[in-house]
């Protein structure tokens, strides 16, 4: 079974799939692969360095106050989840350059910020039936790779853990994608 992360606002206690939990998925919609009238998804990465660039890296500068309690759910913090897909379950590869041709698409739609062109791609990829979903490089670093995953009942939570200033992950994504990380 392949190994993903997340990092999502985690509440000690709570189920895997309610407020708090590794694979809780909040009201959808605003997000690049986003079709809530048709599916709902679980955004992931391939690794924990790209994880904490996607989720902390539209702050410019990290400190303790993007891990206070509660600043992303009340009585949270953020939490670092390996989570591990079902054997056999089949991702559509953006970066491949022939399921690029098969889908029309060039590397510059896949991670634009127009996320009603991205949604429509990823629409059409779900309509086909064929994958549980997709994976592509991440907008912060081509090293990482995203994924977004449309049925979360393929994953399975293995570990969770809190995120502090000093994570060896964080401070290899803050480095990579030149965040200051300063302990206040």
């Amino acid at each position: 079974m392949p190994v993903f992360f997340r990092v999502f606002p985690y509440r000690a206690g709570a189920a895997v799939d309610e407020a708090g939990g590794a694979l809780y998925l909040p009201r959808q919609g605003s997000g690049r692969i986003d079709n809530p009238e048709a599916y709902s998804v679980v955004y992931l990465s391939e690794s924990p360095a790209g994880a904490m660039a996607e989720f902390f890296g539209r702050f410019p500068e990290w400190d303790t106050t993007m891990l206070v309690s509660g600043a992303w759910l009340a009585g949270s913090v953020p939490g670092l989840a390996r989570i591990r897909l079902s054997d056999g379950a089949r991702l559509c590869d953006l970066d491949d350059a022939h399921e690029l041709l098969h889908w029309h698409l060039r590397p510059s739609e896949v991670v634009s910020r127009k996320y009603e062109r991205t949604r429509a791609w990823a629409r059409r990829i779900f309509d086909a039936g064929t994958f549980v979903g997709v994976r592509w490089w991440s907008y912060y670093d081509p090293q990482w790779t995203s994924l977004a995953v449309w049925d979360p009942s393929l994953l399975r939570l293995q570990t969770v853990e809190p995120v502090t200033l000093a994570h060896s992950a964080l401070v290899e994504a803050g480095s990579t994608i030149g965040r200051r990380i300063v302990q206040r």
